[in-house]
């Protein structure tokens, strides 16, 4: 990747996107009167060839005889275009944003009679308008503002009626938001259960969000749908053993999900993805199916944006194959990997793909294709990289070429050693995985089923994970050639 701001912008652009982009910076009024044409034009003829930063600028100064520093000038400027791109286009995504800041300018005027008109109809499009993770906020801005406007206007029975909305429209969006970030504390192990409670991180107690929610489910059924989500996905993820928090969330999904817009959807999908990939990782593998069945009616809505993120581990294409492979749907993950690969972000889509046939040809016993595929990853991502490796080592024991065993191993293991960047939540189960595998590779090197009978007896203590199913296998076979 080219590091350089504007272009690492640019490069995750599509085709339309970038379309847009380029009328966006013809004109006038953001431009200050610089035509960025045969700029942009001869940075996408010289992007892929450059390789990294100082190339590309030596390419575009050759090609539009620009200084080194002239050619960094333009680089910023439309980098500065770019930041004014993205905000006007979330303004526009973001109608409430947009009421909000046109009602602010009129309010800030005194203009009064064209601050309640706009108002006035940005309450009438919130009563239709399909729900975000932020729109709550937004309305309750502009509830803040007319609140605002009540009282410049002596109007005091309006402004109480008002302001009882403020805090619920408020109360509701900070609740959400509580939640999803003591769901995601609880996901990255940053913190136990018990260690949010001893720190007081859980303060909305059951008691106080049950009676705001009865209060919700009186006047503002969709919103009481909403937060009653969050708080039962939530206790899903807090009390693991009590199944029935995770069903009443996929309750109040079906009610909710139908208001919402599909950034939320998905919002809505991947929570709920997460909490069974956990189950799966407790040994309950059951829950693979669940798994499945999310990802399928995720698909068949045209939820797809979690594919197109550049950013690993974001990017879940890797997951609806694994599942896929937990439950033997070859079929479809051949029908996946053709239909939804063209999703990937350009940079990554060459080293899944092969990734994700090098997998499905391992599964199949194809292993001369199998290595064909995974030994096409360049392994730029660590996660690609590693996966790729994990797979190998199979391979290798598989068919028997334990000196190719030996040597990834190795590579492996100095691999993990010099990217200290890889998360220990992430790095932690392949190193295991390499100790473990060492062990039966050793085992069957030198006959010592012995070796194989006590790690399987030490497997066998803990959750078994589907790599830690596969050494378990391999370390019976041996077991059993006594």
């Amino acid at each position: 990747m080219i590091k350089i701001k504007f272009i690492q912008f640019y490069e995750n652009l599509n085709k339309s996107e970038k379309k847009d982009f380029k009328k966006f910076v013809s004109s006038g009024y953001f431009n200050k009167g610089r035509d960025f044409t045969s700029f942009l034009a001869a940075v996408e003829k010289n992007l892929l060839k450059a390789g990294n930063a100082a190339g590309l600028i030596k390419f575009l100064s050759s090609e539009l005889l620009y200084s080194s520093r002239s050619v960094w000038n333009r680089l910023h400027d439309l980098t500065s275009l770019a930041d004014k791109y993205i905000a006007v286009k979330e303004i526009n995504r973001n109608e409430l944003l947009f009421s909000n800041l046109v009602s602010t300018y009129h309010i800030n005027k005194f203009e009064y009679g064209l601050f309640t008109q706009k108002v006035n109809l940005s309450k009438k499009k919130f009563s239709k308008t399909k729900k975000g993770l932020d729109t709550n906020y937004y309305y309750y801005q502009l509830l803040q503002q007319l609140g605002n406007s009540y009282i410049f206007q002596n109007k005091n029975e309006p402004f109480i009626k008002n302001l009882t909305e403020q805090v619920i429209y408020h109360s509701a969006s900070y609740i959400i938001n509580h939640y999803l970030h003591l769901i995601e504390l609880l996901q990255q192990g940053n913190l136990s259960a018990k260690e949010i409670s001893e720190k007081g991180l859980n303060f909305l107690n059951d008691s106080n969000t049950e009676t705001f929610l009865n209060t919700l489910k009186e006047n503002y059924y969709d919103l009481y749908c909403q937060v009653s989500f969050h708080y039962n996905i939530y206790k899903a993820f807090l009390l693991k053993n009590d199944v029935s928090y995770y069903h009443n969330s996929l309750e109040f999904f079906e009610l909710v999900s139908k208001k919402a817009n599909d950034t939320y959807r998905s919002l809505f999908y991947q929570l709920l993805i997460n909490y069974c990939i956990e189950r799966t990782n407790k040994n309950e593998p059951e829950y693979y199916n669940e798994l499945f069945r999310l990802y399928n009616q995720k698909l068949n809505e045209g939820l797809v944006d979690d594919l197109k993120v550049g950013n690993f581990p974001i990017n879940n294409f890797r997951d609806y194959i694994f599942v896929a492979l937990q439950l033997g749907e070859i079929e479809w993950i051949k029908w996946f990997i053709e239909n939804y690969s063209q999703y990937l972000p350009q940079n990554v889509r060459d080293d899944e793909i092969n990734l994700s046939y090098g997998i499905l040809y391992y599964h199949e016993s194809d292993y001369n294709n199998a290595l064909l595929f995974l030994n096409k990853v360049a392994g730029e991502n660590y996660i690609h990289y590693m996966d790729s490796k994990y797979y190998k080592l199979r391979l290798y024991y598989e068919t028997q070429d334990y000196e190719g065993a030996i040597l990834e191993i190795d590579n492996y293991k100095h691999y993990l050693r010099s990217h200290k960047e890889i998360p220990d939540t992430f790095a932690k189960p392949y190193k295991v995985f390499i100790k473990e595998y060492s062990v039966l590779l050793n085992a069957k090197l030198k006959n010592k089923p012995e070796d194989a009978g006590i790690l399987a007896e030490q497997i066998k203590s803990k959750a078994i994970t589907p790599r830690r199913r596969w050494l378990l296998n391999k370390l019976n076979e041996l077991i059993n050639r006594k």
